[in-house]
């Protein structure tokens, strides 16, 4: 399994960021081609007193290196792409893995 994952730091409306989320920028999401699986979730740090580091972090999956490399070069990840700057005021952090199950 191949994965993307988007760490968003707070963005300085959370309820703006939610909606956008929700309406637009997921939809473009999922027009991503070869995508295999999308979850989003909000961390909570496992120390006490302190705060996570990211508000939401998005993770995409893929079956394979090849569908990857096709949907990173897609128009469809260029648009999905280009509208994070629309909501992401906090910023963003991005990094791909190659997963390997261990269990």
């Amino acid at each position: 399994m191949f994965r993307i994952s988007v760490c968003y730091r707070k963005p300085s409306d959370p309820a703006a960021f939610d909606r956008h989320y929700a309406d637009t920028h997921t939809p473009l999401t999922l027009m991503i081609p070869g995508l295999a699986g999308f979850t989003t979730g909000k961390p909570r740090s496992l120390m006490a007193g302190r705060d996570a580091p990211y508000y939401m972090v998005a993770s995409l999956s893929f079956n394979s290196a090849e569908e990857l490399k096709v949907a990173l070069k897609s128009p469809e990840m260029a648009a999905a792409s280009a509208d994070v700057a629309n909501f992401a005021t906090g910023g963003v952090t991005l990094y791909s893995t190659e997963e390997i199950d261990r269990g």
